[in-house]
């Protein structure tokens, strides 16, 4: 048992399954990313375990918890997504020299009432750098693990007869931006 303060057999009951609390805070601090969830009155109240984040924020309004350069473009997501004129909202910066992937999503009820916003926060450098270099650890080609692999060679070895060409433009949506050889689908 982890020192936080979980109380035994406690859970929540979800309509797909059942979790206990301690595994859901597990489940929370092993995902590859951060999230923060800011209530309907824009106060952090949450965020998923990370060693580097800090307390201090918590249950204080978003908008004081930014640089005052970043608070116009907080106060425009937020507006957005208390609307309704957008479900999601998505960002991408450079942070402590890492390709960042920032989403705000709104979460709201079964009757469509806004709650609050959930921000994902991924690091993608890796992801931008396996794109960039069309190389994975491991690839599956037909059951069988390759190491080394490159898309390139996965795609050709599963579609010998097609045109990569014509491949690599059907896995894009129209207009899907591109970064640094990495598709955004």
């Amino acid at each position: 048992m982890t020192n936080i303060p979980f109380q035994a057999d406690s859970f929540v009951q979800f309509p797909t399954g059942r979790v206990n609390l301690e595994d859901i805070h597990a489940i929370f601090k092993t995902m590859p990313y951060e999230l923060d969830y800011v209530n309907a009155a824009d106060q952090y109240i949450w965020y998923s375990p990370n060693p580097r984040r800090d307390d201090e924020r918590l249950n204080h309004s978003v908008l004081g918890c930014h640089p005052k350069q970043v608070v116009p473009m907080v106060k425009k997501v937020l507006s957005l997504l208390h609307s309704g004129e957008k479900d999601m909202v998505e960002s991408s910066q450079v942070m402590d020299g890492h390709r960042t992937l920032i989403r705000y999503y709104a979460i709201r009820n079964a009757a469509g009432d806004y709650l609050g916003a959930l921000q994902v926060t991924e690091d993608v450098e890796h992801i931008c750098q396996l794109g960039e270099q069309h190389t994975f650890e491991h690839g599956i080609v037909e059951g069988q693990v390759v190491d080394e692999a490159t898309t390139a060679s996965i795609m050709d070895h599963q579609n010998d007869d097609k045109d990569s060409s014509k491949r690599q433009r059907s896995h894009r949506k129209p207009g899907a931006p591109v970064c640094d050889g990495f598709t955004y689908l």
